[in-house]
């Protein structure tokens, strides 16, 4: 078992370590099977921002679970932040203290438009993700044409807590390599737990609403919008098959109810939607929407 002060490695390390698999000596071109499929969940999941990522010090990257929602998105471009004081006792010494409280809030005399706020998001939320995007790039080479970069691999680091969330998502043992046999025993326990509630208050083939709700909180905005996106297309198909993706792209409902209006780069609504398209393949030249 790792020392209980290492809380990070590689997810190289991590695949084999799992499987009682020497990281050092293993070739890329001929992994085992099970390095294989840790390696390519573990790049999955965090490419998907599903759990965390972290640089070779140990640092967590930034990702869309941490992104402020566009809702609660204040550009202190165009904001004003005020500054109030008042007087508390502190708690320890009993003497008063000064607090000062600052509060930021767009400016109501210079609004942004609703179109204007969002591009703003997008610029902030790309820069808030970059460094996630920038070590995950690659990963969909790993878990979707199995072409495993031990550098990439090497490179790129999971925590020890991160580890533990894997496990509870997919319900698996925690690794004996990192985790005691009394951490491994309350895992196993909880899941246990969780697997007779959910047995006992769900029927079968059902999902509970609060398990959706959970979901659907975590996603980041652009995820929803590609949620809504697909769900509205699938039902313009259904209603007319012979639509073009351009035609869905600019349809009213597209835009204003799945979030499409926010996106100007013209292959972003294309990507979310081509493979819904059921028209034959013969049919479906010409359908690249033009930017706006």
């Amino acid at each position: 078992m790792l020392h209980p002060d290492i809380d990070h490695l590689s997810i190289w390390e991590v695949a084999h370590r799992w499987h009682d698999q020497d990281p050092n000596n293993s070739d890329p071109s001929t992994l085992p099977l099970p390095v294989q499929d840790m390696l390519r969940t573990i790049t999955r999941m965090q490419y998907r921002h599903e759990i965390q990522v972290c640089n070779e010090n140990g640092i967590v990257l930034k990702n869309e679970r941490t992104l402020v929602d566009f809702e609660h998105y204040v550009d202190f471009g165009s904001s004003i932040t005020e500054e109030t004081t008042h007087e508390e006792i502190n708690e320890k010494t009993g003497e008063p203290i000064t607090v000062t409280v600052s509060t930021t809030y767009e400016d109501p005399e210079n609004p942004l438009t609703d179109d204007e706020r969002w591009e703003r998001y997008q610029e902030f939320s790309e820069r808030w993700l970059r460094r996630h995007a920038a070590a995950t790039k690659d990963f969909p080479q790993c878990f979707k044409n199995r072409i495993f970069e031990r550098q990439t691999l090497e490179r790129v680091h999971i925590n020890k807590s991160s580890v533990c969330e894997l496990c509870e998502i997919l319900k698996l043992p925690l690794p004996s390599f990192w985790f005691t046999e009394v951490e491994r025993q309350e895992h196993q326990n909880k899941l246990n737990d969780e697997t007779g509630d959910d047995e006992k208050d769900a029927l079968p083939g059902r999902i509970k609403q609060d398990q959706i709700d959970k979901f659907w909180s975590k996603l980041a905005d652009k995820q929803k919008h590609r949620v809504l996106c697909r769900e509205i297309a699938q039902e313009l198909w259904k209603a007319s098959p012979n639509l073009s993706i351009a035609d869905i792209c600019k349809h009213e409902a597209i835009r204003r109810f799945g979030g499409g209006r926010y996106y100007t780069k013209p292959d972003t609504l294309r990507d979310w939607i081509k493979d819904l398209d059921p028209r034959p393949e013969g049919s479906k030249k010409g359908g690249r929407p033009r930017s706006s």
